[in-house]
This record gives C-alpha cells, sequence and structure tokens, in this order.
C-alpha cells in the first residue's frame, strides 16, 4: 500500500453463527441493471442537494436567515451618474427659483420702458359709418410718468369728428396727463372713414414720456388697422365700348342693392381725356325740378332721386335709398377731336361742408374712337349700351345710318352682325329683306334701293330681330354673352374692317325659373286639398299651391314671389317654406314670399300654402281662376339687371293635377 495518510479502521464481528466467510460468499452479487438504477437515484440526491443549496444562498439576508417572499421589498440599484444628475438638476432648480424670486421681489418695476400703449380699432366698417379708436395705455413700472405726449397718424380718408379730450395741436396730438405707478389711461378718437370698398386703413400712433426724476425721454409705437367692408350700396354702368367723335354717348349710371347708405349725399364726377365734355341726358330730367324719375311711371316725387349740377361734369345725388335703388341717370360725353388717350373716369366723391373731397368708389372706361362720314348706329330695345337679357327673350335691334359728310356714298353695303352661343340663328327675322348669312344679315341696293346713293344728309333705319335659346344644363361652362356691331362697305359687298358701329355686349342674366301648381292631390296620391271636386255653388273646397324657385348660374338677390289672389279666392294658411318668409298681405289680397340672396349654392327652394273658394251661384258652370300667374323677381348680381318671370294661369281644371283630372271638369256644380 502506498505510503500517505493512514486510516484508522474498526471491524466489528457480529457473534453470530452464520457470520463468516461462509455466508458472505454466500451473499448475491447485483446486476447491472441494479448498478445503473443505484447511481441514477445517488446523481438525483446529489442535484437536489446543490438545488436547495443555492436557493438558500438566494432566499437568505446577510445574517443567514431565510427570506419571507410573501413580505420581500425589492430595492432597484441606482447608477452612480444617474444620482449626480438628479442632484445637479435640483441645485439648478434652486438657482433660477432664487434669481427669479429676487427678480420678481426686488427689480420688479425698474424697467422704465415698461409702458403699454396699443390702439384698438373695429376690424371693419361701412364707408361714412361713424366709429371710435381706442387708445389705451398702462404704467406697470414703480416710477411715475410725466410729460406725456400722444401723437396719432390717421388714414388718409379718416374723418376727425372728437375725442374725449380736447387735442392740443391739430386733431392728432395731445398732452395726456402725468401716470402714477400701476395706473392706466385711454382715449376716444371719434370719426369716420371714406374710402373705397375692401380699402385696408391703417392708424399709427406714438407715445412719449419721461419718467420722473429723469431727464430722458422714451417712447412707444403702436397701430391698427380697419378694413371699408362696402359702401352700403352697389353701383351699375351701363356703357357703349365704342364712342362716336364729335357726337353725345350715352352713359347709364344705376344704384343697387342699398342696404345702409351711411354716405347720405354724394357727388358723380367725371373726367374725360383731351378736351372731352359731359352733359346730364335731359330726356331724363322732371321738368317741374331737377329730379331723375324712377322707370316706374307711378313713381311718386318721393320716391325720385335728386341730381343737381355742381359745375361742368359734376352732379349732386341725394335722396338715395332702398325705394329709390335701381334708377338709372343717363349721362352723356363727347370728345371734340381726337384724343391721345381715350380714358373717362367715373368717380363717385363725398364732398363735405369745408370743400373736401374723399373718393369712395372710381371706375376708369377706355371706348375705341370711332370716325367716319357715314355714321352707323346700332340699338337694342332703344339703349345704344351694353344690357342684360334673359334665355327665352327676343333680341329686337335697330340700325340707323347718317351721312354727315360732304361727300355722296354709292353702292353702299350695310351688314349687322350677331354673334354668341345662346343665339337661335334660325329665328332671324330682319325688314328690308336683308340677306341672312349664319348670324349675318347683308343689305346692298337690291335689297334697299336707299343704299344706291346716300347723299350728304341722307339717314335710314333698319330693324332686325333674334331670339335666345332657352337654357339646358348640356350648355353649362358656354359663354354667357351676346354681341352685335354693325359695318358698312361699298362697291358691291366689300365691308371696309375700320367702319364700325359700336358694339353692343348683352350679359345674359342667370336662369332663374319659376314653377306653380295647384294641387289637390299631391304626388303621392295623397289628398292634400278638401272639398267639393270640381267645387260646387255654397261650399268650400280647398287646393295645396306648390311654388319651386330654380337658379344655376348667377348669386341673385332681393328675390320674391308675388301671388296676386283673384277676388273670389280665399287664403287659407298652412304655410311650409323652406327659406325666408311667406305671409299674406291683407291690404293687396297678395301672397308674399321673400326669399332674399338666392347663392348658386341653392340650386332649389319649395314653399307651398292652401287657398280656398266658395263658388256663388253666379259662377255656376263656370271654371274659375286660382291663380292669375305668380311673378318672380330678382336682382343679378353678375348682370346688374333686375330678372321678372311669371307663371301661366292656374284654374279650377287643375291642369298639374293628374289624379284630380280624372273626374275634374272644373266647373262649378249645383
Amino acid at each position: 500500500m502506498a505510503s500517505g495518510k493512514k486510516v484508522k479502521k474498526i471491524i466489528r464481528i457480529d457473534k453470530e453463527s452464520n457470520s463468516g466467510l461462509s455466508a458472505f460468499v454466500e451473499r448475491p452479487v447485483p446486476t447491472e441493471n441494479e448498478v445503473e438504477n443505484f447511481e441514477r437515484v445517488v446523481g438525483q440526491e446529489i442535484r437536489h442537494q446543490e438545488i436547495d443549496s443555492k436557493l438558500t444562498e438566494i432566499y437568505s439576508d446577510k445574517k443567514g436567515a431565510l427570506i419571507n417572499v410573501k413580505k420581500m421589498t425589492v430595492k432597484r440599484r441606482q447608477i452612480f451618474m444617474i444620482k449626480i444628475f438628479k442632484q445637479l438638476f435640483t441645485v439648478v432648480l434652486l438657482a433660477l427659483a432664487a434669481y427669479f424670486s429676487y427678480f420678481y421681489f426686488f427689480n420688479r418695476g425698474n424697467d422704465m420702458s415698461g409702458l403699454e400703449f396699443s390702439i384698438v380699432a373695429p376690424d371693419d366698417i361701412k364707408a361714412g359709418e361713424e366709429f371710435s379708436y381706442q387708445i389705451k395705455y398702462d404704467n406697470p413700472t414703480k416710477f411715475p410718468l410725466a410729460n406725456i405726449r400722444l401723437e396719432l397718424q390717421y388714414p388718409d380718408n379718416f374723418i376727425f369728428s372728437s375725442a374725449t379730450m380736447d387735442p392740443s395741436s391739430g386733431n392728432y396730438g395731445f398732452n395726456l396727463p402725468d401716470l402714477a405707478s400701476g395706473a392706466s389711461g385711454s382715449l376716444l378718437v371719434s370719426g369716420k372713414i371714406i374710402s373705397p370698398a375692401d380699402s385696408v386703413n391703417v392708424i399709427s400712433g406714438r407715445l412719449t414720456y419721461i419718467p420722473l426724476n429723469f431727464s430722458s425721454e422714451f417712447k412707444k409705437e403702436s397701430s391698427a388697422a380697419t378694413v371699408v367692408s362696402g359702401i352700403g350700396f352697389q353701383v351699375g354702368v351701363e356703357s357703349s365700348n365704342t364712342a362716336f367723335l364729335g357726337q353725345n354717348n350715352e352713359i347709364n349710371i344705376s344704384f343697387f342693392q342699398v342696404d345702409d347708405n351711411q354716405l347720405g349725399d354724394f357727388n358723380i364726377k367725371f373726367i374725360l381725356s383731351g378736351d372731352g365734355i359731359s352733359s346730364f341726358n335731359d330726356s331724363n330730367k322732371n321738368a317741374a325740378s331737377s329730379t331723375v324719375s324712377s322707370a316706374t311711371a307711378s313713381t311718386s316725387s318721393s320716391t325720385r332721386l335728386q341730381i343737381i349740377s355742381e359745375g361742368a361734369g359734376n352732379w349732386l345725388v341725394s335722396g338715395l335709398n332702398s325705394e329709390t335703388a335701381s334708377q338709372k341717370l343717363a349721362f352723356n360725353y363727347l370728345f371734340k377731336n381726337q384724343p391721345e388717350k381715350t380714358d373717362l373716369i367715373i368717380r363717385l366723391e363725398k364732398k363735405l361742408a369745408d370743400g373736401q373731397t374723399y373718393t369712395f368708389w372710381e371706375k376708369t372706361l377706355s371706348p375705341e374712337i370711332v370716325k367716319s362720314d357715314l355714321n352707323l348706329t346700332l340699338f337694342l330695345n332703344g339703349s345704344k349700351n351694353n344690357g342684360a337679357a334673359s334665355f327665352g327673350d327676343t333680341l329686337n335691334y335697330t340700325l340707323n345710318y347718317s351721312n354727315q359728310g360732304a361727300n355722296s356714298f354709292k353702292d353702299a353695303v350695310l351688314m349687322a352682325v350677331v354673334d354668341g352661343y345662346f343665339l337661335d340663328l334660325s329665328s332671324i327675322n330682319a325688314d328690308k329683306n336683308g340677306e341672312i348669312q349664319n348670324g349675318k344679315i347683308v343689305w346692298t341696293k337690291q335689297e334697299l334701293p336707299a343704299l344706291s346713293e346716300i347723299k350728304p344728309g341722307d339717314e335710314g333705319e333698319i330693324n332686325f330681330s333674334v331670339k335666345l335659346k332657352n337654357y339646358q344644363e348640356s350648355d353649362f361652362g358656354n359663354k354667357l354673352e351676346i354681341s352685335a356691331y354693325s359695318q358698312y362697305g361699298i362697291d358691291n359687298k366689300t365691308v371696309a374692317e375700320n367702319n364700325k358701329s359700336n358694339v353692343i355686349v348683352t350679359k345674359l342674366n342667370s336662369d332663374l325659373i319659376l314653377s306653380e301648381q295647384v294641387r289637390y292631390f299631391n304626388d303621392d296620391n295623397a289628398p292634400v286639398g278638401s272639398g267639393p271636386l270640381p267645387p260646387k255653388v255654397g261650399e268650400k273646397s280647398s287646393f295645396k299651391v306648390y311654388w319651386t324657385v330654380k337658379n344655376n348660374l348667377h348669386e341673385l338677390s332681393a328675390a320674391s314671389v308675388v301671388l296676386n289672389l283673384p277676388a273670389q279666392v280665399s287664403w287659407d294658411d298652412s304655410v311650409i317654406a323652406g327659406v325666408g318668409n311667406l305671409y299674406y298681405d291683407s291690404s293687396r289680397h297678395a301672397v308674399i314670399w321673400n326669399i332674399g340672396r338666392l347663392p348658386v349654392s341653392v340650386y332649389q327652394v319649395d314653399a307651398s300654402f292652401s287657398i280656398s273658394v266658395t263658388p256663388s251661384a253666379a259662377d255656376q258652370d263656370k271654371i274659375l281662376i286660382l291663380s292669375p300667374g305668380s311673378v318672380i323677381t330678382a336682382l343679378d348680381n353678375e348682370t346688374q339687371s333686375t330678372i321678372t318671370k311669371k307663371t301661366s294661369a292656374k284654374t279650377t281644371k287643375l291642369e298639374d293635377d293628374d289624379i284630380a283630372g280624372l273626374n275634374n271638369s272644373g266647373r262649378v256644380s249645383q
């Protein structure tokens, strides 16, 4: 046995009879399978002991005692840099708090330039409307302020009226009272602005002051802007694109959509290039006074615009309100000689008592000057200016020719041209047997013998007409205007290009449509009327009236529908109106629907109401008129023209009610 530590062994021998070598030898030897099972059991026991040892280490505290995991508190380990950052952040916060505390409690109000100054103005106003600017100033410093001086620079078109403090210089400079620490003050300056619509008017101000016991002057500035939203009405101008040299040329001026005229009286002024002159058209002048009559024959003197001349090219207009709106004032202008520029300026001004004038509307026209010994003048419905028409209308033209020269025109040729998508060329009708060629009408001496020779001083007149087509939805996008002019030539059909008449451009009104139905049954065949059908003598029958208004092309304003009821027809109420106000006017025995504005985004509006009739014995066997036709009027904001449409008459036959028409003759029965 190798050398090493000796192991002391104790061997006990039982004193048993069979404990000898023979007994040991007799014991059985384990099999290989039993040995493998024994080794596996021993290995599992060792692994369990290792796991228990490690778990014991994990769940033991520093003293070796086991931890109760139900009450275990887990603590995160903080990184060293995070601890440093938190400490640094805390220090910075404390420093900032200390700084602001010092600034607030010990340095507050030391800024002598801390005066607060502002000008408050309305965002928008109407031209001529009285309003006020509010000037505010506040002293948040701890110094009293003295020698406070306010200077305002008003917009160019501002008219000063008053202030809550008397100005010390002009209407713009104010010496304000001293201002104690923490005190504030204000000043109101009132006036009005007369300038064009959409103009931006800026007021600016400068406030200077000196802190008490200081010699340095400080300055503050502020400004504000106000937009003129409108002049209170719209202005329409009708004129021709051409002007005859040496002849009177007409311009029509009208005022409409008068909603808030703050300007009162105003002047119309004409400014012409060269030696041009202007005059008021006496044909529209009332003989008894310097007034212009409304287009309506029954217009009284209280609803007339007053116009008074105030010198060459200048007229004073007064009395403009909603009742006198849409009247046309006709003026003439004349170019004596060919000017270098053909500008014609139309200006609306407000003239004050001190003679100062303020322009609030202006338009410049540049007509083409026409010079010819054979003058051609084209008229549409009696006017040679541009105008407006509605779909389905008939355009009636008149061509005047006049030889104002010293020479004769032999074998003259006259031609009229009308052009536009909505012309019904097949409807052209011309007197004097003119030859029609695709929108052109030509007259020669064969059709008009007077054209063989037009001697000096000779003149003549030719009439022709053409109808406008009705609007269809497929026509959307086509140009909504018609143009017409005439030319002349000599020697058969050679037309001189530079010998042209005035050009008349006719704008087409919006496609306003009013439909009216009087019914006993609705579209679902349900009764909406009551009483006998057809009506009976002495018994009441009621009917439903349906109005539908459609508009697609232009925005309309002041739209209204009026139905003047026949004497035997009564108003039965039951009003339904999608927009506006529908009511019965007993003084007129009329149903009125005031719609107002109709934008193009609103394609259709509807309304309905009930009427009734109680026939008398004299009405027996008669067909009664329930509606003589309703009338719709509206102002087209694009063409500046009033559209008027009327529906057809409706009777007790109920022409629009198919169900009622099955057994209804419309005749009053006994």
